[in-house]
C-alpha cells in the first residue's frame, strides 16, 4: 500500500505518539500543566504529519 519511505516515516511518528501519550500520562500523574499542553501539542502535530504523510500518497 505505502513504500517503503512512508511506511517508516510512519512507524517513527506512531512512536513520537506513543511516546507524546506516555508524556500526558506523566504530566497528569506529576500535575504539571505545562508538560501537558506541551504533550498534547506533541500528540496533535504528530497526528498531523502522519495524515499529510498518507494524503501525499494518494
Amino acid at each position: 500500500m505505502f513504500d517503503k519511505r512512508i511506511t517508516t516515516d510512519l512507524m517513527g511518528l506512531g512512536g513520537f505518539t506513543v511516546s507524546g501519550i506516555l508524556f500526558v500520562l506523566s504530566a497528569v500523574r506529576s500535575g504539571d500543566m505545562f508538560s501537558l499542553a506541551g504533550s498534547i501539542v506533541w500528540i496533535i502535530s504528530c497526528v498531523g504529519w502522519m495524515v499529510a504523510l498518507v494524503r501525499r500518497k494518494r
